[in-house]
């Protein structure tokens, strides 16, 4: 895997024996956005996360990959089974991660064992994401990571809540409104980041939560950058507020969003065109706390 990753080992009682090798397999293939990978020495099911931009891996190896095994609980099987959980990504990923591989353990009876472990224990997700968190920083002490963004980690976990909701919100607004998701921008020279919105000049559309720039598209299909500020000094009396769990949502209506038509040449004044921004992944972004 392209990042550092934090093995957590899995472990079952010698009562219980192994799994089954077919079922573990079956399990995972029926799991969607994974995908298995053989080798010579170990399998590999690998989840895809196109939404956050990065993969991780669980591994089933031929071979113990735990170091002073001889000093564990004997009580307790090694299956050569291992979450190889990556430590620089947001901690909202982290934790859907950890919540999977806690269905995993309960499914098939497992115990786990990281090396800041005494002995093998019981599958606890608060303890598990303590390690998580501790690698990571003790990782970020250590190492420069300039491909990395660190931004507020209350805004994080909500624009990751939101990316995970899309097609909820689709449902709420009964596909009558553009849902669009969030997508991180950064201009590198000027050290410049935010989040970015997206709307088309009068379409009806929810705006992403703690947006920072909107990406506008006009009705001769162009398209620039425009800084909230200046977005909402044109169009704040045509946005209405989101009334729901997830904080700073608007979305303009069907006929706000008709009544704002002329008003393309307005924001155009405001176009940021000096500058040249790149998209990242979510999973670029760590949180700053």
């Amino acid at each position: 895997m392209k990042n550092m990753t934090v093995n957590i080992y899995f472990f079952r009682n010698t009562q219980k024996g192994r799994i089954e090798f077919e079922e573990l397999v079956k399990y995972f293939m029926d799991t969607p956005n994974f995908e298995i990978f053989y080798n010579d020495n170990e399998l590999n099911m690998v989840y895809n996360d196109t939404e956050f931009g990065f993969k991780y891996m669980y591994k089933k190896t031929k071979v113990s990959q735990v170091e002073n095994i001889w000093k564990l609980d004997p009580s307790y099987l090694n299956l050569n089974f291992i979450l190889c959980l990556p430590i620089l990504i947001p901690s909202f990923a982290a934790k859907e991660i950890l919540t999977f591989a806690q269905k995993l353990a309960k499914l098939f009876d497992l115990q786990v064992y990281h090396e800041s472990y005494d002995d093998v224990k019981q599958f606890n997700i608060a303890d598990l994401y303590s390690v998580f968190s501790n690698a990571q920083r003790a990782y970020l002490s250590e190492n420069e990571v300039k491909e990395k963004v660190f931004y507020d980690a209350n805004k994080l976990n909500t624009i990751c809540k939101y990316q995970r909701s899309l097609d909820s919100y689709v449902d709420s607004f009964q596909n009558e409104v553009d849902v669009h998701p969030c997508v991180p921008i950064i201009d590198r020279a000027n050290s410049e980041f935010g989040i970015c919105s997206t709307w088309t000049v009068g379409v009806p559309t929810l705006f992403v939560p703690h947006f920072d720039f909107v990406n506008v598209k006009d009705s001769e299909g162009e398209e620039f950058y425009i800084r909230r500020a200046d977005f909402m000094h044109v169009m704040d009396k045509y946005l209405t507020k989101v009334d729901n769990d997830l904080p700073d949502m608007y979305y303009i209506k069907a006929k706000a969003a008709k009544q704002s038509r002329g008003l393309s040449g307005r924001l155009r004044r405001y176009a940021i065109v000096d500058q040249v921004f790149e998209q990242l992944p979510i999973c670029d972004l760590l949180d700053r706390y």
